[in-house]
């Protein structure tokens, strides 16, 4: 299983990806590719391109020479044609440069929707050569790490045709607006070539993702830049009359018009290869922003056909997602009519698009050649890592993603069946890590070697259980920053929040976990985990010692006039001495009190016998003799007056004074 997955991921690693754009540099169809095509490699090829929209309009009047009457018709529809045959050529003259240089010829044919065909046609159409562009294309991947895989980039273009363009104009019957001789302007494309001269610049990004999903390569493209064109215009804007038995023209103007436009492209795009058909898809858009509202977008999906010879067709289809208004762009015409004085800058406002309208759908059919395409039996610098992902326990095989930090490598996964992975990858050292839920990572480096198939497997330990709490003073209040120490065979230390809550992964098993905070008196005990459990556990520590602190109890009860401490007082006394335990280095000194009862002598002996006593249980609980003293106060140091039962109550005491700590 493994070696059968191992060789289809190697076959998949050799498919080819380059291919060029209408630009002649490596692309989809009008996007680009950061990717150069490489030293020495090149490129060629022809296509023809077919672009038509229709243009309805409304309430149109009609009027014309051949009729003597003025017509009006509530609806019109005209359609657009235009194709354009474009060759272009492409070499790399650096591993990090290429030059490209195209071709192309345009064509637009307009079909008049008239109600009655005119014998002089209505079909009108224009025809020329649009002129020649040079590309200097190139990119780089720059990030170590992502070699080959996240490239950046840039071309320049320039644009030029050494005649004068081509222009549509009337020949046949007068539409209404347009009458002989005059340049057609709302028509989307008027013109053959876009001035004599454009210039522009594009910053390019790929995302070469093969390594990713390498049973289908794919690509990812971003393309942003801008252009700038020039249109020179000049011809003679005139006012038109229907009249019985034709036109009337009169006031005649003029007009020699520069425009100038900036162009901002954005383009993006996604290619996926096998080894004989690319599918791709593109959204493009041309927003012309010396205009108002002036975009031209298309989203243009396609298919590649190719082999490994180097030669190749696509096919892509173009549809159109902006607008186009078809009575705006007139040069003013409309305005003029209208007995308006009309300034240079609103006809060039209103002057047709230097890239072209926008047009309802279009299809392009390319042929040519690569180099980039050709099968070559190249030495290989990958191998193949392959292994098994199982349970520690129970060895059976677990479903895993295998992941490469820092490295170019697309991640895999087990079979959940098997426990089967296996990855090309390139030359060289190579972390892996193992994450699969419900188990701990697991990680490895090797080494492996150019057409070398290496095992690596993997046992992974389960998840680790979950220990939470939280730590409060005596009064319930959080104790924050406190230290928590679980004693596993890797002892874990965490902190308290804010608010004396703590959370720590452990391995299974019983555990040691003790609590320590500055002020307070450290506490432990145990815990016992399962597998994937959480168990909580709550601390309540008490305050540290502090020298001259004192501590008095009044219940430390002995028996009626005698030294003889009674059983019940046991736990305070126990208490006392766990408190010494956590202090190793404390000294205390334990002194007895009494009431008023008796005579002084008598209280004074008894106090300091009850004290002794209270020594003589401390030490017997191992606590150092040397660390404590003792002193009897007798009825000198009342805590209140002995004038009830219940104050000599009180009076009756063992105070322990911390001398030192």
């Amino acid at each position: 299983m493994k070696r059968y997955v191992a060789l289809l991921l190697l076959a998949a690693a050799g498919l080819p990806l380059a291919a060029p754009s209408v630009n002649g540099v490596p692309g989809l169809f009008r996007v680009n590719s950061a990717i150069p095509m490489g030293f020495n490699e090149m490129s060629f090829g022809m296509g023809l391109s077919y672009w038509t929209a229709k243009n309805e309009y409304r309430d149109f009047i009609y009027h014309s020479h051949f009729l003597p009457q003025t017509l009006l018709f509530s609806e019109l529809t005209n359609v657009e044609h235009t194709g354009r045959g474009r060759m272009y050529i492409g070499y790399g003259f650096w591993d990090y440069i290429d030059l490209a240089a195209s071709a192309s010829y345009y064509t637009t044919f307009f079909e008049r929707g008239l109600y009655v065909e005119r014998s002089t046609g209505h079909w009108e159409e224009m025809y020329g050569f649009e002129g020649f562009d040079i590309t200097l294309h190139g990119g780089y991947d720059p990030i170590p790490g992502l070699d080959d895989v996240l490239w950046f980039g840039g071309d320049v273009h320039f644009g030029c045709c050494p005649a004068d363009t081509a222009y549509l104009r009337v020949e046949d019957d007068p539409d209404g607006m347009w009458h002989h001789d005059q340049i057609m302007s709302t028509v989307r494309r008027p013109f053959a070539a876009t001035g004599n001269g454009s210039f522009g610049m594009d910053f390019l990004v790929t995302g070469d993702f093969s390594r990713w999903i390498p049973n289908a390569p794919a690509r990812a493209h971003f393309n942003i830049g801008f252009a700038n064109y020039r249109q020179n215009y000049h011809f003679t804007d005139f006012r038109a009359t229907p009249v019985t038995d034709g036109w009337e023209y009169s006031d005649s103007t003029a007009v020699d018009l520069e425009v100038k436009d900036d162009v901002l492209n954005v383009g993006m795009g996604m290619e996926v290869a096998t080894p004989n058909l690319d599918l791709y898809f593109e959204f493009t858009s041309s927003i012309i922003t010396s205009r108002e509202d002036a975009a031209v977008a298309y989203f243009t999906p396609g298919i590649r056909f190719k082999n490994n010879s180097g030669t190749f067709i696509d096919v892509a289809f173009d549809l159109s997602t902006s607008d186009f208004d078809p009575t705006y762009y007139d040069m003013g015409h409309g305005l003029y009519q209208a007995d308006i004085s009309v300034t240079a800058e609103e006809r060039a406002e209103r002057a047709p698009l230097p890239i072209g309208g926008v047009f309802d759908w279009g299809v392009t059919l390319a042929m040519g050649y690569s180099s980039d395409l050709e099968f070559r039996e190249e030495e290989s610098i990958t191998g193949i890592l392959s292994g098994t992902v199982t349970d520690s326990l129970t060895r059976e095989p677990v479903f895993a993603t295998v992941t490469f930090p820092g490295r170019p490598v697309g991640n895999v996964t087990s079979d959940a069946a098997t426990g089967a992975y296996a990855s090309v990858i390139r030359e060289g050292e190579v972390p892996v890590t193992v994450v699969a839920p419900g188990y701990r990572n697991a990680s490895a480096t090797v080494e492996i070697a150019a057409g070398e198939t290496l095992t690596l497997d993997f046992a992974l330990l389960p998840t680790l259980s979950t220990v939470t709490g939280s730590v409060k003073d005596g009064e319930g209040l959080p104790v924050a920053g406190a230290a928590i120490t679980i004693g596993s065979p890797t002892p874990i230390s965490v902190t308290a929040d804010g608010y004396g809550v703590f959370t720590a992964q452990v391995e299974a098993g019983t555990w040691p976990i003790s609590v320590q905070a500055e002020g307070y008196l450290s506490d432990s005990r145990s815990v016992t985990l399962m597998a994937n459990e959480t168990v909580s556990v709550d601390f309540q520590v008490r305050d540290a010692l502090r020298a001259g602190e004192v501590m008095s109890f009044d219940n430390i009860y002995f028996d009626s006039g005698s030294a003889t401490i009674k059983p019940e007082s046991y736990g305070i006394l126990d208490g006392i001495a766990r408190i010494m335990r956590d202090n190793p280095t404390a000294s205390i000194q334990i002194a007895g009190h009494t009431d008023s009862d008796g005579s002084d002598s008598y209280n004074q002996n008894l106090s300091e016998n009850r004290a002794r006593s209270v020594y003589q249980y401390l030490v017997s609980t191992g606590i150092d003799a040397g660390r404590l003293t003792t002193i009897g106060f007798g009825e000198s140091s009342p805590v209140v007056s002995n004038d009830s039962p219940a104050n000599k109550a009180r009076n009756r005491r063992i105070e322990f004074t911390v001398l030192s700590i």
